[in-house]
């Protein structure tokens, strides 16, 4: 097993906040990991997520989310994160990952180009699901292989 304690760079660290295992109720069929963002000075500067896995419950959301404050973006820190979390995926044996970004993220796009991503096109989020309800209409679907 990955040890989750070596998560980090030569800038940030990830500081896992807490864990959904597989069968939790807002888990479905994967784990979820939730992770600070923190400078490796301690200071928190946001925050990211990994859903190790692939079911229908995060066709809309992705594998990998990241949120930095915005006192603290234009730094990378959320470009770090995610390369982070792609490390870690890869050494829970993922195969890939998927990010989903609404249309009007500059910020996560380039997270997305810089990570070497395939754009798979736009999805339409259905005004039933959860990220509908947060204010989302369309989002670029990303892949990235883990090879």
């Amino acid at each position: 097993m990955y040890d989750i304690a070596e998560l980090q760079d030569d800038t940030i660290k990830l500081t896992l906040s807490r864990l959904l295992q597989k069968g939790h109720r807002d888990a479905g069929e994967m784990p979820i990991y939730m992770f600070n963002i923190r400078r490796l000075d301690g200071v928190m500067v946001g925050q990211c997520n990994l859903l190790a896995g692939h079911d229908p419950k995060m066709y809309y959301t992705g594998n990998i989310g990241y949120g930095v404050w915005e006192c603290y973006r234009g730094q990378h820190y959320g470009l770090r994160a995610a390369r982070l979390l792609v490390q870690f995926a890869k050494e829970l044996g993922m195969t890939e990952v998927y990010l989903l970004i609404d249309t009007d993220n500059v910020a996560s796009i380039r997270i997305a180009q810089h990570l070497e991503a395939e754009n798979l096109g736009i999805v339409e989020v259905p005004s039933g699901n959860l990220e509908y309800l947060k204010g989302s209409r369309q989002k670029y679907r990303y892949r990235l292989q883990l090879t």
